[in-house]
């Protein structure tokens, strides 16, 4: 509601979107946290930073 007297609009939050990245094998989409990928097993490389 404030958004609308003010003028400001909020900004889409996309932490759906950072929370999956895709499976180097098979392209499926996998949860940052999982440690293989549910469609072909494969090991899911960790990137921190």
């Amino acid at each position: 509601m404030l958004g609308v007297l003010t003028g400001r609009r909020r900004r889409r939050d996309d932490l759906f979107d950072r929370s999956f990245r895709e499976c180097h094998d098979c392209g499926a989409d996998v949860y940052v946290l999982a440690e293989d990928c549910k469609d072909c097993g494969a090991p899911v490389v960790q990137l921190v930073g």
